[in-house]
């Protein structure tokens, strides 16, 4: 399983790359930006707690010094990380929104150095630094803007980055207590009850009600894009640290940019190519294994 950990992170970062495809599905139906994330993230926690309630009720049993834990993984990474980003993009570019969440493998980095006591090596660095590179180049900031207040949009640009990390940091945490799924569905479990609060529920409903017969598409759009990713980077980080992870699932902006290529016929001018390069190469990187690996003091 070891050797299939960057694997499953890849297969996270790909699954969430298809995120805006459901996404925007979901939001063509008249959900607003907090309604949208919601349905996907509560649609998402109902089938999980459904198919253990099915299959095996003993996943659903955590313990109560544990509910810290999930409460970074729910709260502080899934549910802050949705808020923080879609407020981002309402004040800024959609490009300058991508490139500060992907400040997250920095986060992660400095965390895991601290409180995991991994080694920071030249590899690390080097394919920290040319992942953020090539996803800036993907992404494009050509016609990027910051909104009228610079530094308040950094902030909370920032804080969906920072978001993000956490689950790097919390998931690895429960990973050495408990199985993947049991993890991703209190993680989902607690999301979905903070999304809510904030989403209009009763508006929400009566746009379900309006369009019950998309609910089936939406429903398993959400499992596929986004419950099923987290199991696989949960699973993935029992095997592998969380500073590499974090910079596997930056592929998540190439494959996100590729699907919209396909799909949508979104242009890939020569820099998003170099970008694409830039990102693969990162990954190439983290699986060379040095003869000599020099640690960063």
């Amino acid at each position: 399983m070891k050797r299939l950990a960057p694997l499953f992170v890849l297969m996270a970062s790909v699954l969430w790359g298809s995120m805006g495809i459901i996404t925007r599905y979901v939001a063509a139906i008249g959900f607003n930006t907090r309604q949208t994330a919601a349905v996907r993230i509560t649609s998402a926690a109902v089938v999980l707690i459904l198919f253990l309630l099915i299959t095996d009720r003993s996943k659903l049993k955590i313990r109560k010094e544990d509910f810290k834990w999930f409460l970074g993984t729910g709260l502080g990474s899934l549910f802050i990380n949705n808020l923080a980003y879609a407020a981002t993009v309402q004040r800024a570019s959609l490009s300058v929104a991508v490139v500060l969440l992907y400040t997250a493998p920095f986060f992660v980095m400095i965390m895991s150095v601290l409180f995991f006591k991994e080694k920071l090596t030249l590899q690390k660095i080097a394919a920290l630094f040319l992942s953020f590179a090539g996803c800036i180049l993907v992404v494009g900031l050509s016609g990027a803007n910051v909104g009228d207040n610079v530094l308040i949009t950094l902030l909370i640009g920032l804080s969906a980055g920072f978001g993000y990390s956490l689950y790097s940091i919390f998931g690895k945490v429960l990973m050495g207590r408990y199985e993947s799924l049991t993890v991703t569905v209190y993680t989902f479990i607690l999301a979905s009850l903070a999304s809510l609060v904030i989403a209009e529920p009763v508006s929400m409903v009566k746009i379900i009600a309006a369009n019950a017969e998309k609910m089936p598409v939406t429903v398993i759009g959400s499992v596929i894009t986004l419950a099923l990713p987290y199991i696989c980077y949960s699973a993935a980080l029992k095997y592998i640290e969380s500073s590499k992870a974090s910079i596997i699932a930056s592929f998540e902006v190439v494959a996100a940019s590729l699907f919209g290529v396909f799909l949508y016929h979104e242009p890939l001018d020569l820099f998003n190519i170099v970008g694409i390069v830039c990102v693969v190469a990162a990954l190439i990187i983290l699986q060379l294994k040095p003869r000599s690996e020099l640690e960063i003091s």
